[in-house]
């Protein structure tokens, strides 16, 4: 099942100052509103190496505990309809 297709209204920010260094916040909308759908997004992400231990986070907003305070004054800025998120330290 490929999910990549159904990927729309990226944005991304940076969050910097944290506990874990600089952060890659992107939020986007997933084309499907279930779990599964999320899980197999994250199966190609570490299928295709694109995910490993800087990525803190990426699956339903609804679900994330890391830097809820700062991720939703964020989201708070995003115009557009998303649904999740990823959040990845960067250098």
């Amino acid at each position: 099942m490929k999910t990549g297709s159904g990927i729309k209204n990226i944005i991304k920010y940076r969050l910097t100052g944290t506990p874990d260094g600089n952060l890659l916040v992107s939020f986007y909308h997933l084309n499907v509103f279930d779990q599964q759908a999320v899980n197999w997004r994250i199966a190609e992400q570490l299928v295709d190496e694109k995910m490993g231990p800087e990525v803190l986070y990426e699956g339903n907003l609804n679900n994330n505990t890391h830097y809820q305070p700062a991720i939703f004054n964020l989201l708070r800025r995003v115009e557009v309809y998303v649904n999740c998120v990823r959040i990845e330290r960067t250098s």
